[in-house]
């Protein structure tokens, strides 16, 4: 049976969505994409708490709801992640 409590990184999450054709502010973490674009899945992963909703992000038009990582800014690094989520899987180190 599939565990359904596991979760993806952020950083996992950020490269998955860039692979799918969404662009990513590497600064911000706010996810974009074209005009015409997908959001399904921005919804979804929103709803889920993956993603965050926040009103004005984008200065052009300061009412459109923009999606973006949370807490991005502490993930620059591997090194800032794992100090932040030490336990997470991918930065564990084994001795072997």
């Amino acid at each position: 049976m599939m565990n359904l409590t596991s979760t993806i990184s952020p950083v996992d999450l950020a490269e998955l969505l860039e692979e799918e054709g969404y662009a990513l502010d590497g600064y911000s973490g706010e996810v974009y994409t074209d005009p015409e674009g997908k959001r399904d899945l921005l919804i979804v992963l929103a709803s889920l708490g993956k993603l965050k909703v926040d009103r004005g992000l984008d200065t052009d038009d300061p009412f459109k709801l923009c999606f973006s990582i949370p807490n991005w800014d502490c993930y620059t690094s591997y090194e800032e992640y794992c100090q932040q989520f030490p336990h997470e899987q991918q930065c564990k180190c084994y001795d072997v």
